[in-house]
């Protein structure tokens, strides 16, 4: 019943954004109004490369065509994602010029608008196209115990295995990684966008050359329900990954214990092949007393049970940053965790805005990352 429900919601909002973009734009440009066709004709052939790009790759004459219809589409989506907001803004901004001057802005807000979308997008796609740059950030926990002063914890969020992520960002990821050596490797969901067949898999299994002195940890995100969730499992745990479906790894380090906790993604709930959604008391039963508790859990929620729980540090991702400006600031609003290193009461929790990129490769001025984790003792009072 849910996924109906969000299927007619997404519809709705696509048809309004549209309707908005469509209507607004030949109501402020007279040259666009010369030709409503081809407003309405691009914003058709968006709609029907959204939805699909998948039924066509299924037409035995089209399947070569398909990388570039792939492209096409996300590099639309990109375009409209971005010039509805700057659509709005040139929209606003002729409403207040009139409101209070009374001067009408002049017939070069829509070109503007475009070509700033155009230009931003092209912008991000450089940079979602450089291999992902490391981010180190140190979090003091108090009452650490000395052995796990300078604990190392590279976490891989969101890359998003698809046919527009390249081999060499996979070997970036692999190098870069074994150069920061790691005493874990956590994956905090959405590795993968399509099939463990093909190209998706080979990709995925390369991974499996990841090395930490603790092992590879993984949990999973939305994104691995919408791919084959139980065959994408068996892979992960054929390379040697502990997959943390409510449970606890005891990691024992420096005469220390550190207990990394990992739960499915909400997804798992309403999936037919999900099994038991997240579950933060079955996550932590039986950790022992002594033991530090780290959470691994794909979107940045559920941080004040955590901290009531007693949890010190939650890794997430799921929000990208918002992935490319001007949705960043729009991210920003919609969780109280967005990006980076942020506190819940007495719990730190990181939310690392993705190794990769999802949907169309736009990174505009939200980088790409790496992210190494190093615990430190806190300061006392």
């Amino acid at each position: 019943m849910r996924f109906p429900l969000f299927l007619t919601v997404v519809l709705l909002v696509l048809a309004a954004a549209c309707a908005y973009m469509g209507g607004r734009t030949l109501a402020l440009s007279p040259a666009a109004a010369a030709h409503p066709a081809l407003v309405w004709g691009v914003l058709a052939l968006f709609v029907g490369l959204l939805f699909g790009v998948s039924a066509l790759g299924r037409v035995r004459a089209l399947r070569p065509w398909r990388p570039f219809l792939t492209a096409l589409s996300y590099g639309l989506f990109g375009f409209m994602a971005t010039y509805l907001l700057y659509l709005a803004a040139a929209d606003l901004l002729q409403a207040l010029a009139g409101a209070l001057t009374g001067i009408r802005a002049g017939p070069w807000l829509v070109p503007l608008a475009a070509a700033a979308a155009l230009g931003s997008e092209l912008a991000g796609l450089a940079t979602a196209l450089r291999p992902a740059s490391v981010r180190r950030v140190e979090v003091p926990i108090r009452d650490l115990p000395p052995g796990l002063d300078g604990f190392r914890i590279v976490q891989i969020s969101d890359l998003h295995l698809g046919p527009l992520v390249r081999r060499a960002q996979v070997d970036h990821i692999l190098a870069a990684t074994a150069a920061l050596a790691p005493d874990l490797v956590a994956v905090t969901g959405d590795l993968v966008d399509g099939s463990p067949d093909g190209e998706v898999g080979d990709q995925a299994r390369r991974l499996g050359a990841l090395r930490a002195t603790h092992g590879v940890c993984f949990v999973t995100g939305n994104h691995e329900y919408y791919s084959g969730v139980s065959r994408w499992l068996e892979v992960f745990r054929d390379l040697g990954w502990r997959v943390l479906h409510n449970e606890h790894l005891l990691v024992e380090h420096g005469g220390a214990r550190l207990a990394v906790a990992g739960m499915p993604d909400p997804t798992a709930r309403t999936h037919p092949a999900g099994g038991p959604g997240p579950d933060l008391a079955r996550a932590l039963a039986g950790m022992p007393p002594d033991a530090v508790p780290i959470l691994l859990y794909h979107p940045p929620t559920g941080t004040a049970a955590a901290e009531r729980a007693g949890v010190r540090l939650q890794l997430s991702g799921h929000t990208h940053g918002g992935q490319f400006f001007p949705w960043s600031v729009v991210v920003q609003r919609l969780y109280a965790h967005p990006a980076g290193l942020g506190k819940q009461g007495g719990m730190w929790i990181y939310t690392s805005v993705g190794t990769g990129f999802w949907g169309t490769p736009n990174r505009f001025l939200v980088p790409s990352e790496l992210t190494l984790l190093v615990l430190r003792r806190a300061a006392q009072d």
